[in-house]
C-alpha cells in the first residue's frame, strides 16, 4: 500500500477571487462575522477547564479558528490574520505540562465530548500549520496533545467507543485529525493510532465501516447522527490517502453515493427527524413532507461540503462537484443573514408549506455562539477553493461565477484566468487565458448535470459536451486566448420523490422558491411547466434575484427567500402544480 495523492487539487491561498455572489458573501463574512468574534472568548473553558455540565463549549474554538482560516484562504485580509495568530497564541498557552489542552478537568476527560473538542482543537492547529505557516511551535503543540491522548485512549487505555456520544461516533470523528497529524509529523506511531481508531468501527452499537461497504443506507448506519457519521468518513478518507487501502476508499465512496441519492434536499441541505435537523432519515423522500422533523441543520450542509470536496479531489467525482454547487448557492447563501453576520441553524420546516427563517441563538446560554454559526463561514468560503483547482496536466474550472484566478502549471509557470459573463444569471460565459508566454496545457472544463445543451468555443472550434461530464482542452494557449460557454438554463422542474403533485423548481443551479413579499406563498403554479421559460426579472430591494413566469407569478431564488428571518416573512419550495388546485394548508400566523 501507498500514499495516494488527489487527481484535483486545491491552490495555494488567495490564488482565486470570486466576484459574484459568492464572492461578495465571503467578503460580508469576513467583515460582518469572524472579525467580530471574541476569539479570547472562544479559549476561555481550556484556560478555566470548567467544562463540568458534560456541554460542547470545546467545539466553538476550534470550528471558528477553521472557518477564519478557511476564509482567510478565500481573502487574505491581514486584519483577519492577525486574529487568527492571536487565537493560535491564546489555546497554544492553555497547554499543560503534560501536553493536554482540554476544557474538561483531569477527572472528567475522555467522557461526554471532551474528545470531540479536542479534535477541533487539532483540526485548527493543523490547518493553520498547512495554511499559515508551517510553525515549529504548533507542530510541538500537536504532538504533545495527541501523545497525552494515547496514553488515556488506545490499544492499553480505553476503548474510543466508549468515550463521548452518539455510541462512540463523537469521539472516533478525531480519526482525520489523527491522520493530519501524521501527515505533518510523520510519526508513525500516529499512523499506528489512526489505523487502531479505523479498527474499532466507528461506533459501540456496530461497525458503521463496514455497514457502508455493505451498501447500508446511511439511516441504518449507528443511530444515524449525520454530521459526526460523515466526519468519521471523512477521517477514513484521510487514512486512505496514507495507507492506500482501496477498501477504505469504496467504503466512502459508498457511503456517499448513498448520502447524496437518500438523504440530500433539493436545496442542497441534509439532515431531519429531530428538533434540530440532524439525522439521516430518509431525507430526499421526506422533504416534502410536515412531519418528518425540522429540516436541515447547517452543520450537516457544511460537512456534507467537505466531504464532497474531498470526494471531488480523490476521486474527481462530477456528482459531487454538482453536489458542492448547489449547496454553495443555495442551502449556504439561503442560511446566512444577507449581512452574513449571523447564520440559522436549521433550515425552514416544512419546504413545503409556510416556512419561515429563523436565526441560530445562543445554543449554550450565556456563551454566545451556536455550531451551525461557528461552521456556516466556512462552508461559504470553501466556494473559493472549489471555483478553480488544478491537476497534473492544467487549470480545472468547476464554477464559473466572475473570477480572477492564478494557477502553477507542473513547469511552475503562471496562467492567469478570468472568468466574466455574469453567471450563474447569464447563459454565457467568457474565460480569458493568459499563460506569460505561448505554452502547451490542458484546461478542463465542469459541464453540469443541469445544463441539458452546453455549447464551448475554443478558437474557432465548437465542442457539444454531454451533460454531467470533464470537458478536457488541450492545446497550445496563447496570452488572451478565450473560452466562450454557453449553457442551458431553461426550467427544470423536479417532481417529489414521494409522488405527490409537488414540484420545485430550479435554474441553472438556483432552486426557485415563493416568498410572502412578491405574492401568496401557496399559490398554485401554472400548468405546463416543462413548456415555461422562466423570465429573470430585475429584483426589488432584499432580492438577489427575482422570475416571473408567463402567468406574472413571481419567484425569487432560495437564498433570498425568507431572508428577513422573521415569521412574517415565509417562503415555500416545494409548490402545488395546478392540476390539484391551491394549497389547502393555513398559513402560520
Amino acid at each position: 500500500m501507498s500514499e495516494k495523492q488527489d487527481l484535483i487539487k486545491v491552490l495555494n491561498a488567495g490564488s482565486v477571487s470570486l466576484q459574484g455572489s459568492l464572492g461578495n458573501a465571503i467578503q460580508r463574512s469576513i467583515r460582518n462575522r469572524l472579525m467580530k468574534v471574541d476569539y479570547r472568548h472562544l479559549a476561555e473553558p481550556f484556560r478555566d477547564r470548567n467544562e463540568r455540565d458534560g456541554r460542547w463549549r470545546c467545539e466553538f474554538w476550534g470550528k471558528i479558528v477553521r472557518s477564519a482560516i478557511r476564509s482567510w484562504q478565500a481573502c487574505p485580509d491581514a486584519d483577519l490574520l492577525a486574529l487568527i495568530r492571536q487565537a493560535v497564541e491564546d489555546i497554544i498557552k492553555t497547554q499543560t505540562d503534560d501536553g493536554c489542552i482540554s476544557s474538561y478537568p483531569a477527572e472528567l476527560q475522555t467522557k461526554d465530548w471532551d474528545i470531540w473538542g479536542r479534535k477541533y482543537v487539532l483540526l485548527g492547529l493543523a490547518r493553520y500549520y498547512r495554511v499559515i505557516e508551517p510553525s515549529e511551535e504548533v507542530r510541538k503543540v500537536m504532538v504533545a496533545c495527541l501523545d497525552h491522548l494515547m496514553q488515556q485512549v488506545g490499544p492499553n487505555a480505553r476503548n474510543i467507543v466508549y468515550c463521548g456520544h452518539h455510541d462512540g461516533m463523537a469521539a472516533t470523528s478525531i480519526l482525520g485529525a489523527v491522520v493530519k497529524v501524521y501527515h505533518i509529523t510523520g510519526e508513525k506511531r500516529f499512523l499506528d493510532y489512526a489505523n487502531w481508531i479505523a479498527e474499532q468501527g466507528g461506533s459501540r452499537k456496530e461497525n458503521i465501516y463496514a455497514k457502508a461497504l455493505f451498501g447500508y443506507p446511511p439511516a441504518g448506519i449507528g443511530n444515524g447522527k449525520a454530521y459526526e457519521m460523515m466526519s468519521c468518513f471523512e477521517g477514513l478518507l484521510e487514512l486512505y490517502r496514507k495507507t492506500g487501502n482501496q477498501e477504505d476508499l469504496e467504503t466512502v465512496k459508498r457511503f456517499y453515493q448513498n448520502v447524496r441519492e437518500q438523504e440530500i434536499f433539493v436545496t442542497g441541505v441534509g439532515g431531519l427527524k429531530d428538533n434540530c435537523g440532524e439525522l439521516w432519515d430518509v431525507g430526499r423522500l421526506k422533504q416534502t413532507r410536515s412531519d418528518a422533523g425540522i429540516l436541515g441543520e447547517t452543520c450537516v450542509t457544511v460537512t456534507f461540503i467537505r466531504l464532497s470536496m474531498q470526494m471531488l479531489r480523490m476521486t474527481a467525482d462530477l456528482h459531487a462537484a454538482e453536489q458542492i454547487e448547489r449547496s454553495l448557492y443555495n442551502g449556504i447563501l439561503g442560511a446566512m443573514l444577507p449581512d452574513a453576520s449571523w447564520w440559522m441553524h436549521c433550515n425552514p420546516t416544512p419546504l413545503s408549506g409556510f416556512a419561515s427563517k429563523v436565526r441560530a441563538g445562543d445554543q449554550l446560554p450565556g456563551f454566545g455562539e451556536d455550531c451551525c454559526l461557528a461552521q456556516g463561514p466556512e462552508g461559504l468560503a470553501t466556494a473559493a477553493l472549489f471555483a478553480v483547482m488544478s491537476d497534473d496536466f492544467g487549470p480545472v474550472i468547476n464554477l464559473y461565477e466572475d473570477c480572477q484566478a492564478q494557477v502553477s502549471l507542473l513547469n511552475q509557470n503562471q496562467v492567469r484566468i478570468e472568468i466574466s459573463g455574469g453567471y450563474p444569471d447569464s447563459s454565457k460565459v467568457k474565460l480569458q487565458i493568459f499563460p506569460p508566454a505561448e505554452a502547451k496545457f490542458r484546461i478542463t472544463l465542469r459541464i453540469p448535470f443541469w445544463s441539458r445543451q452546453t455549447r464551448v468555443r475554443v478558437a474557432g472550434e465548437e465542442y457539444a459536451p454531454q451533460p454531467g461530464s470533464w470537458l478536457k482542452l488541450e492545446r497550445v494557449w496563447t496570452p488572451n486566448s478565450e473560452i466562450d460557454m454557453e449553457f442551458d438554463l431553461s426550467l427544470q422542474v423536479h417532481h417529489a420523490p414521494d409522488g405527490s403533485d409537488l414540484v420545485a423548481l430550479q435554474r441553472g443551479p438556483i432552486v426557485l422558491a415563493q416568498d410572502s413579499r412578491l405574492g401568496t406563498v401557496g399559490r398554485a403554479l401554472p400548468p405546463d411547466l416543462n413548456k415555461l421559460a422562466v423570465q429573470p426579472k430585475n429584483p426589488p430591494p432584499e432580492f438577489a434575484r427575482t422570475y416571473r413566469l408567463p402567468d406574472d407569478t413571481l419567484l425569487c431564488d432560495y437564498a433570498s427567500a425568507g431572508n428577513r428571518f422573521s415569521p412574517e416573512n415565509t417562503l415555500r419550495v416545494w409548490m402545488q402544480s395546478a392540476d390539484r388546485g391551491e394549497f389547502t394548508a393555513k398559513r402560520k400566523d
